[in-house]
């Protein structure tokens, strides 16, 4: 086991070592999750940091002993992201790096502010260290306890939300990974409506799941993990997402293994209508008794349709929540509209956060049970 550790050590180094330089590896502090709030005293922003421990972690694996890693992250202050790291650096002999950077929490008061979110966004784009495929979260709380939850769970390396996106998320299908050039392409083509995953720090540790609605740059509302489930479906994204329907009183889930869906749109008596066809496939599970049933009774195509009608008003309600609660365009339905017809997007979609309010949806859900899991 000593060995095993001593080998994920060095892995771990060159995983963030990147490409060589000039600087030793121990020179610098390899910053791997940020935190940025909106700031409390003078400064605009509250920026916590959170590099990996690979000397914690070394000492660790060779001695056995306690590591002296820190569970709470670096927090510093200052008007850009630039002048706080360079207070950061002011405080220790070795100089932060933001070259491995790997995840961005974006806190609730500087998601409320557009000149805030347009500034830390333009700032990260501009940065040459950092990559553009750094995940993007936001939280409807303060990014700097989420940061500190995350190093709670993961001292050494900061690799959690990192180690969920590659290997739970597609799993659970309540929340999609968004990197910042994918959220700045889906900002600048919707003019400044998408939908961040979203983290809260609880007692139990770290729960990512549901959405931040953003909508002409600021923060507008949070999304439930049904609500985000509902979006996700909407969009052909819900892979991973497990349905419970009552059939015959025995509780089935459904897991959807494969979601896609089709928008279009028409005009009928001066209304603008959008069509929207999800079409899914899934396996049932269930014991072996209600499996057997399933088949004995030849009743797949009702319990089709008990999930159709389940999906069908989850889409609903996320729909509604848009149309009625926030009224604005979150799902950026007008870029869609004006690229399947432009004319009828010049009559009604230039005003998007107008357009949704009024438009109207045909939905329409048709589920394919392709297997029947069997539990002993």
């Amino acid at each position: 086991m000593k060995y095993l550790k001593q080998c994920i050590v060095v892995l771990l180094v060159c995983f963030l070592s990147g490409c060589w330089d000039d600087r030793e590896m121990e020179d610098r502090s390899y910053i791997i999750t940020m935190g940025i709030d909106k700031g409390e005293n003078d400064k605009r922003y509250l920026i916590t940091l959170a590099p990996a421990q690979l000397s914690a972690m070394s000492s660790s694996s060779e001695e056995g002993g306690d590591s002296e890693s820190s569970d709470k992250g670096i927090v510093v202050e200052g008007d850009t992201i630039a002048s706080a790291v360079r207070q950061a650096d002011s405080y220790s002999s070795i100089q932060v790096y933001l070259g491995q950077l790997k995840t961005v929490v974006l806190g609730k008061e500087l998601l409320q502010e557009k000149q805030y979110l347009q500034s830390v966004l333009d700032e990260l784009e501009r940065n040459q260290d950092i990559s553009g495929k750094i995940i993007l979260l936001g939280t409807d709380d303060k990014a700097q306890d989420c940061v500190n939850t995350i190093l709670k769970q993961d001292s050494s390396t900061g690799l959690f939300i990192w180690d969920f996106y590659k290997n739970t998320a597609q799993d659970v299908a309540v929340t999609k990974k968004l990197d910042l050039e994918t959220f700045l392409r889906e900002l600048r083509s919707s003019r400044g409506s998408s939908i961040l995953p979203k983290i809260t720090a609880t007692e139990q540790g770290i729960k990512i799941g549901g959405g931040i609605a953003i909508s002409d740059y600021a923060f507008i509302g949070s999304l439930t993990n049904e609500q985000e489930q509902g979006v996700l479906l909407l969009q052909g994204e819900g892979k991973g997402a497990v349905i419970d329907g009552i059939w015959q009183n025995n509780t089935i889930p459904m897991w959807i293994y494969q979601n896609k869906s089709d928008m279009s749109f028409s005009e009928q008596n001066n209304k603008l209508l959008c069509h929207v066809k999800v079409s899914i496939e899934g396996s049932a599970e269930g014991s072996r008794l209600e499996s057997e049933s399933i088949l004995k009774s030849n009743s797949l195509n009702e319990i089709e349709n008990i999930f159709e009608i389940i999906i069908k008003s989850e889409i609903e309600n996320t729909i509604a929540l848009a149309q009625k609660k926030y009224q604005k365009d979150i799902f950026d339905i007008a870029t869609k509209l004006k690229k399947q017809d432009v004319a009828l997007y010049q009559k009604y979609g230039t005003d998007a956060n107008e357009m949704i309010k009024n438009m109207e949806f045909d939905i329409e859900v048709a589920v394919n049970i392709r297997t029947i899991g069997i539990v002993d």
